[in-house]
């Protein structure tokens, strides 16, 4: 019994140290390798080896047409587009707001003739009229004289209107720059007609019978002068001129 038992461990003990001695020599051969074999240190092309073989239905002289010719002109229709057209300056004119500035710095004013005032400017006084018989203003400078004295326009300007009514007899308005008027009234042998263009000084007529709403003073001129819709003192005008 004991014999059988040790013939069964030596058995085993020697298959085990067969199986370590291979296990050993396994390992001894893939150090061999691992360590004795020099490591290639250049990667390897994939494409060597790889012969190419060219498409011989395709020569140089075939022309391939996959992409389209670049067309190499310039667009110039934006750049027409975008460019702003240069605006030509306007020549210099005169407007008519410069016309009128500058006639109205030449604007002078002279008296209408050479008789004396009779009746002076009054705007803010009353005074009495024979004529109506009652107390009023007078915004109006009259001028004594003789029918046929010579009447003259006290500035240039031009005849807006030529008349002859109940209240004034026969008379002329004026219009200068300034935004002025002058009416002459108590007129005989009126010498201009509306549209034309007269100067300061120059006779537009002479005197006549006078003016109905003033009858009681005798011949006359009544001259009223208005800028806007103000009256003005016509003595006043002569003396600042």
């Amino acid at each position: 019994m004991k014999k059988t038992n040790g013939a069964q461990w030596w058995s085993e003990e020697k298959g085990f140290y067969m199986i370590l001695m291979l296990c050993l020599l396994a390992i001894a051969v893939a150090a061999y390798v691992l360590f004795a074999t020099p490591a290639s240190t250049e990667e390897q092309d994939p494409l060597d080896g790889y012969l190419y073989e060219a498409d011989e239905s395709v020569t140089a002289s075939d022309t391939i047409d996959r992409v389209p010719a670049m067309d190499t002109t310039p667009d110039t229709t934006e750049e027409e587009e975008a460019e702003e057209p240069v605006e030509e300056e306007p020549a210099e004119q005169t407007t008519a707001a410069e016309e009128e500035v500058e006639a109205a710095a030449a604007l002078t004013f002279t008296p209408p003739m050479t008789g004396e005032v009779s009746r002076a400017f009054s705007a803010d006084t009353l005074a009495y009229d024979e004529t109506t018989g009652d107390w009023r203003t007078h915004e109006a400078a009259d001028y004594s004289g003789n029918a046929g004295d010579s009447v003259c326009a006290i500035a240039s300007g031009t005849v807006v209107e030529v008349g002859d009514d109940a209240i004034y007899g026969k008379y002329v308005v004026l219009s200068h720059a300034q935004d002025m008027t002058s009416r002459y009234a108590g007129l005989d042998e009126i010498a201009v007609s509306e549209g034309d263009n007269v100067s300061g000084g120059s006779q537009i007529a002479v005197l006549g019978d006078p003016m109905p709403l003033e009858q009681e003073q005798g011949v006359h001129l009544h001259l009223a002068v208005t800028k806007g819709e103000e009256a003005v003192d016509p003595e006043g005008l002569y003396q600042n001129g």
